[in-house]
C-alpha cells in the first residue's frame, strides 16, 4: 500500500520527499541566494543507507540526488556568468551606440542575402514537410561544439560579412531598399535603432535571467481541454471549463505562497503596471466570480493571476517542487480570433515550456501548426499533450498521424516522443478534495516527465536563448569591427602614402614660391627702373631744347603783336615738355607691357595658364594734364642786363686804340689828343650848346635799339623763366616719378595675381595635406577603437561560448 501511495498524485519513484527540500518552497526573489540555498540543500542531505530490498532504488536516488546537485551548481553559475557577460556586452553597445554617433559613424559592409520564403500555412504534404524539416532544422537552438566554435571565430561556416542581429534589412513595399544609395548618417541612425533594440532585448534576457521562477504556457487549439489539464495538473478544480470554448484571457496560476499565503485572484488592466503590493494596479476577484471574469467581463483584463493553494509534498506539487516556482499559464485559444493567436505568439517568447494541448479528435489545425513553426525557432523541445484520448477506438492510427504530424513540425520534439508526447485523457483525474484515487499510469508518468522536463528547461528557455542571442550579436559586432578596423588602416596607410608622395611636391613648391616671388620683383623694379630714368633723361633733354623750336614753331607778328607773341612763346614751351611727357607715357607702356609678358610667362610656366591680370591700357590715365605755368610780365619785353654790351664796346674801343697807335705812332697820337683837349677848352660854350641835341640823338637810338631788341629779349626772357619753373618745381623728377609708380602699379597687380595663385595653391596643397592628416589622425583613431572593440567582444565572446548550457535531461530521465 506504500508502494502504491507513493505513485499516487504524480509521485515518481526517483524523486522522493528527500530529493527535495521543503524548506525552498517559498519563492526568493535573489536568483543567487535561490541557488546559494539550493547548493547547501543538497550538501546537507545524506544517502539513506540501502536494504537489501531497496538498494538499486536508493543507488539511483542517490544518483540522482549528486546530478541533480551538480545540475544546480552549473545552473548557478552558468547564470552568474552570462549576467556579467550581458553587461560587459551591454557596456559595448553603448560604446559603439555613442561612438556611432558622435566621433566613430560605423560603416556598414554590404551583404547580399538570399531570398527565403515560407508559407504561411503548413499543409502535411511531403515535400512541404521536407521543407519543414530542413528549416527548423537550421532555426533549431542548439549547443555549438568545438568545431563549430571554432569555425565561428576562425569565419568558416559564415560569410565574412553576413550579419544576423545588427543586419539592416530596409524594405519598402516588397522590395528591398539599396543601403549603398543612403548617406552614411542614414545607415549611422538605422545602426543606433539596432543598437537600442539589442540594449532593450539584453535587458530583457539579464532580467530572464535573474527571475529564479519558471513559466509554463499551456495553450493549445480551440477546445482542446487546455484549462481541464491545468487543473489536472493542479488537481483542483480551479479554472473553469466547459464544453463550449470559455478562456478568453490569460490566467497564470501561481502558488500562495507567492501572495503571503493568501488565495486571490489579481485581475489586472495593465500588466506592465503590475504590482501585487500596489493594489491600485489589480482588482481582487474572489474565487467564486472566476468563471464569470473569465467567459464575460474579460475584455476589462489583460491577465488574470491567480494564487492558489497546494496541499501535496514537494514531490507531488507542480508549483512548489522545492527547486523553483513554476507558474501555469492558461491561455486563450489559438484560433478563437486572430489578436488573441497573436498576443499567444508574443508570450511564447517569455517562457520556460511550452506545452502544446491538442486534442486527439481533431489533430493539428492550422494555427497550431503555424504556433509550433513558430516556436520551433527558440524552443527546439516543446511538451505535447494528446487530450482525450480514451474517446479514440483506434488508438494506434490516432498515435501514428499525431506522431508523423509531430516529425514535420518539430523533429527535435519526435525524437523525445517518449518522453515530450503524452496521450491522455485529463478530464479523466480525479479532482475531488481529499480523494485518493489513483491518477491514470500513462497521466502518472506524464507529471513525472513535465516535472522533469520544466526543471531540466531552465537552462533552456533561460540561459541557452541568452548565450545564442549573445554569440551572434558579438559574432556581428566582431564583423563590424573588424570590417571597421580594416577599413580604418587601409585608409590610414593610404592617407600616410598620400602624405609621403606629396611632400615632395608641397616642398617644391614652397621653393617655387620664394624663388619666383624674388624674380618677379626684380624683374619689375628694373622694368621701373629703366622707365624711370628713361623718362628723366629724356624730359631734361626736351627742358634744355626747348627754345630751339620757337623760331620754327611761332611766326613773329610784328612789335604791335609783341605781347601775344610771348604768349604763344609761353604756350608753346608748356606745349613741347607735355608732349615730351606723354611719349614718355607711350614708351612707358611699351616697356611695362613687355615686362608684363615676361612675368605673366615666368606664372604660367609655374602654375600653368590663367590670363593675364593688369592691363597696360589703364596706366596714367589720371594726372595727364599737369603742365609747367608761366606768367607773361612786362619786364619780360626787356634785357636790361649790359653787362656783355659793355663789355663788348671797351674791348672794341681798346683794339682800335692800339691799332691806330701802330699806325700814326704813339708821339703823332699824344699830340693829337693834346690838340684836341686844347680845342674843347677853348670852345667850351660851342659843346653845351650841343648837349641837348646829342642827349636826345642817344636817347632816340636806345630807344630804337630796345625796340628792335624786344623779340630776343622776351625769347631769351621766357625760355630762361621756363627752365627756372621746371627746376623749381621738380617738374621732371615728378613726371618721371609718376610714370615709374604708373608703372610699378600695373606690373605689381601682376605680381600680386602671381603671389595670389601660388599661395592659394600652397594653401589648397597644405588644405588637402591637413584633411589628409586629419583621414589619417581620425583613421588611426579608429583603427586603434575598434581593434580594442573587437579584441573585448571576441574575449567575450569566447567566454560566452564556453558557458555550458547542455542539461542532464538524458540523466534524469534514465535515473527516473
Amino acid at each position: 500500500m506504500s508502494s502504491k501511495r507513493s505513485l499516487r498524485r504524480n509521485s515518481a519513484p526517483s524523486m522522493d520527499d528527500s530529493y527535495f527540500n521543503p524548506s525552498l518552497g517559498s519563492s526568493s526573489s535573489s536568483s543567487s541566494n535561490m541557488f546559494s540555498s539550493m547548493e547547501t540543500s543538497f550538501q546537507q542531505q545524506k544517502s539513506p543507507v540501502p536494504s537489501p530490498s531497496t538498494s538499486n532504488n536508493a543507488a539511483r536516488t542517490h544518483q540522482h540526488r549528486l546530478n541533480a546537485a551538480q545540475e544546480q551548481r552549473t545552473y548557478r553559475d552558468s547564470c552568474q556568468r552570462l549576467i556579467s557577460h550581458i553587461h560587459s556586452v551591454v557596456g559595448i553597445c553603448e560604446d559603439l551606440k555613442a561612438a556611432n554617433k558622435d566621433k566613430f559613424p560605423i560603416f556598414y559592409p554590404m551583404q547580399q542575402k538570399p531570398t527565403i520564403t515560407r508559407s504561411q500555412t503548413l499543409e502535411p504534404s511531403s515535400s512541404s514537410s521536407s521543407q519543414i524539416l530542413e528549416a527548423v532544422r537550421r532555426s533549431s537552438v542548439t549547443q555549438t561544439g568545438p568545431l563549430e566554435q571554432q569555425q565561428r571565430r576562425g569565419g568558416v561556416g559564415r560569410l565574412p560579412q553576413e550579419l544576423n542581429i545588427l543586419s539592416l534589412d530596409l524594405k519598402v513595399g516588397h522590395s528591398s531598399t539599396d543601403l549603398s544609395s543612403l548617406e552614411s548618417k542614414s545607415i549611422a541612425n538605422l545602426l543606433n535603432d539596432r543598437f537600442d533594440q539589442s540594449l532593450s532585448h539584453l535587458s530583457k534576457l539579464q532580467a530572464r535571467i535573474a527571475d529564479t521562477s519558471s513559466k509554463v504556457l499551456v495553450t493549445g487549439d480551440l477546445n482542446a481541454g487546455k484549462s481541464t489539464f491545468v487543473n489536472a495538473l493542479l488537481k483542483r478544480e480551479i479554472l473553469p471549463a466547459d464544453q463550449q470554448p470559455c478562456t478568453n484571457v490569460f490566467c497564470e496560476v501561481l502558488d500562495a505562497m507567492l501572495n503571503d499565503g493568501l488565495e486571490q485572484v489579481h485581475a489586472i488592466p495593465a500588466v506592465e503596471l503590475y504590482n501585487r503590493l500596489d493594489p491600485n494596479t489589480y482588482h481582487v476577484v474572489e474565487m467564486r466570480h472566476l468563471y464569470k471574469v473569465i467567459t464575460e467581463d474579460y475584455e476589462h483584463y489583460k491577465m488574470l493571476k491567480i494564487y492558489a493553494n497546494d496541499a501535496r509534498t514537494t514531490q507531488e506539487s507542480l508549483l512548489h517542487n522545492g527547486v523553483v516556482d513554476i507558474a501555469l499559464i492558461d491561455s486563450p485559444g489559438l484560433n478563437t480570433d486572430s489578436v488573441k493567436t497573436t498576443a499567444v505568439f508574443a508570450r511564447q517568447e517569455e517562457i520556460d515550456v511550452v506545452v502544446f494541448v491538442v486534442s486527439a479528435e481533431n489533430h493539428f489545425t492550422l494555427s497550431g501548426k503555424e504556433f509550433l513553426w513558430t516556436a520551433a525557432n527558440e524552443k527546439t523541445h516543446i511538451f505535447i499533450v494528446v487530450n482525450r484520448f480514451d474517446s479514440i477506438r483506434d488508438k494506434d492510427r490516432c498515435k501514428r498521424l499525431i506522431l508523423e504530424q509531430i516529425r514535420q513540425l518539430s523533429p527535435a520534439t519526435y525524437a523525445d516522443a517518449e518522453d515530450l508526447v503524452h496521450f491522455v485523457s485529463a478530464g479523466s483525474v480525479d479532482l475531488e478534495p481529499g480523494s485518493r484515487k489513483l491518477d491514470a499510469p500513462d497521466f502518472a508518468r506524464l507529471e513525472q516527465r513535465l516535472r522533469a522536463f520544466v526543471l531540466e528547461n531552465r537552462t533552456k528557455s533561460k540561459l541557452m536563448p541568452a548565450k545564442n542571442y549573445l554569440v551572434n550579436l558579438l559574432l556581428d559586432i566582431n564583423v563590424l569591427s573588424e570590417a571597421n578596423a580594416k577599413k580604418s588602416s587601409d585608409a590610414y596607410a593610404q592617407a600616410t602614402m598620400e602624405l609621403e608622395q606629396d611632400l615632395p611636391a608641397y616642398q617644391h613648391l614652397l621653393r617655387v614660391r620664394d624663388r619666383l616671388l624674388e624674380q618677379v620683383e626684380k624683374v619689375a623694379e628694373q622694368a621701373v627702373s629703366s622707365v624711370q630714368m628713361h623718362a628723366h633723361n629724356r624730359l631734361n633733354q626736351a627742358v634744355e631744347h626747348v627754345g630751339s623750336a620757337i623760331g620754327r614753331t611761332i611766326e613773329y607778328p610784328g612789335i604791335l603783336l609783341i605781347w601775344q607773341y610771348a604768349q604763344d612763346i609761353a604756350d608753346s614751351m608748356v606745349q613741347t615738355l607735355l608732349d615730351q611727357v606723354r611719349q614718355e607715357e607711350q614708351h612707358a607702356r611699351q616697356e611695362t607691357a613687355v615686362c608684363l609678358e615676361r612675368l605673366h610667362s615666368m606664372g604660367t610656366e609655374n602654375m600653368g595658364t590663367y590670363d593675364m591680370a593688369a592691363d597696360v591700357s589703364k596706366m596714367c590715365v589720371k594726372n595727364r594734364e599737369r603742365r609747367v605755368v608761366i606768367s607773361v610780365e612786362t619786364t619780360d619785353f626787356f634785357d636790361l642786363v649790359l653787362d656783355d654790351k659793355l663789355s663788348g664796346a671797351a674791348l672794341s674801343f681798346g683794339a682800335a686804340a692800339m691799332v691806330g697807335g701802330r699806325m700814326l705812332g704813339f708821339k703823332d697820337a699824344v699830340s693829337s689828343i693834346w690838340s684836341v683837349s686844347n680845342l674843347m677848352s677853348n670852345q667850351g660854350g660851342n659843346l653845351r650848346r650841343w648837349v641837348v641835341p646829342i642827349v636826345g640823338v642817344a636817347s632816340v637810338g636806345f630807344l630804337v635799339y630796345v625796340v628792335s631788341d624786344m623779340r630776343s629779349a622776351v625769347e631769351r626772357k621766357l625760355v630762361k623763366k621756363f627752365k627756372q619753373a621746371v627746376r623749381d618745381t621738380g617738374y621732371v623728377q615728378a613726371q618721371s616719378h609718376r610714370i615709374a609708380r604708373e608703372s610699378r602699379k600695373v606690373l605689381r597687380v601682376e605680381g600680386w595675381e602671381i603671389q595670389n595663385r601660388i599661395q592659394k595653391a600652397i594653401e589648397n596643397k597644405e588644405q588637402k595635406r591637413s584633411e589628409t592628416e586629419q583621414v589619417a589622425l581620425v583613421s588611426k583613431e579608429t583603427a586603434e577603437y575598434f581593434a580594442s572593440i573587437l579584441s573585448k567582444s571576441g574575449l567575450i565572446l569566447e567566454k560566452v561560448e564556453m558557458i555550458q548550457t547542455d542539461t542532464t535531461y538524458s540523466t534524469l530521465k534514465e535515473t527516473a
